[in-house]
């Protein structure tokens, strides 16, 4: 062993005893060297105490910012599903709609015993405004012949013009052209009707012709009647939603709103 290493050790073991005697007299309350620990101890706890608040408020932080990455995929995690969840909705209130026109062509199917239906999807419309006519996916091929009536659960439609081996045109009630004979529900009497352009967008048609002593009431019900052997009996066409009665000649006009919305038909 060269004299440095001896030096060295000698001052490992000088510092060892000198701490063994430290511990042991730090013990004793009034020793001088609980003074001189105390002396010593004191700034050192005060720089442990500092470094202690700094080590939480690092673990602080290193918590908030891996608690607000979780908080961010949670959040991701909950937009995904609320973006599943509104086309489940979507699609669910597509599956009502649907199932709601199945029962509603059952029960019309049902209630037409007397007449063959056809099935139709609307393929193209009018695109003015009066959406007088549109065109249909069925044509003689299927048993659609012309001036054969397009009816729905909600009432009457119009009137087939046109028709080719798988393609029909169809006249809405509205057009002009169309008069239709019709019946009161409520007293039964024959009314005439017919259809008016109308360029801001409403489709209803007018009575053409009214008796003198006709009553007719805001509300009343009209359907179709059994004459010219074109249109079932019976068919809602729409109701009373206006009575004008000029001030001059005492006339009556009477406005029609149709049973059925041309606008939303497919």
């Amino acid at each position: 062993m060269n004299k440095k290493s001896k030096i060295t050790l000698f001052i490992l073991a000088l510092i060892t005893i000198v701490l063994i005697v430290l511990l042991a007299f730090a013990g004793n309350a009034d020793s001088r060297v609980n003074g001189i620990y105390k002396f010593v101890g004191t700034p050192a706890a005060s720089v442990q105490r500092t470094f202690t608040k700094i080590g939480n408020s690092l673990n602080n932080w290193f918590k908030l910012v891996t608690s607000y990455d979780e908080i961010e995929e949670e959040m991701n995690t909950l937009k995904e599903e609320n973006s599943r969840l509104r086309e489940y909705e979507d699609e669910c209130v597509k599956l009502t709609a649907e199932n709601e026109e199945l029962r509603e062509m059952i029960s019309l199917k049902d209630s037409s015993e007397d007449y063959e239906l056809v099935a139709a999807n609307v393929i193209a419309g009018d695109v003015t405004d009066w959406f007088n006519y549109f065109m249909l996916d069925c044509g003689t091929d299927d048993g659609v012949e012309k001036n054969c009536p397009v009816i729905t659960s909600d009432g009457l439609v119009g009137i087939v013009s046109e028709a080719g081996p798988s393609s029909a045109k169809v006249v809405t009630v509205v057009d002009e052209q169309n008069v239709l004979m019709c019946r009161l529900v409520r007293s039964n009497e024959l009314v005439r009707l017919r259809g008016v352009s109308s360029e801001n967008l409403k489709y209803e048609m007018y009575v053409d012709r009214i008796a003198d002593g006709s009553e007719m009431f805001v509300g009343d019900e009209i359907v179709t009647a059994a004459s010219g052997g074109i249109f079932p009996e019976g068919i809602s066409v729409g109701r009373v939603a206006e009575i004008i009665i000029d001030a001059e000649s005492g006339e009556r006009s009477v406005r029609i709103d149709i049973s059925v919305d041309l606008k939303v038909l497919s």
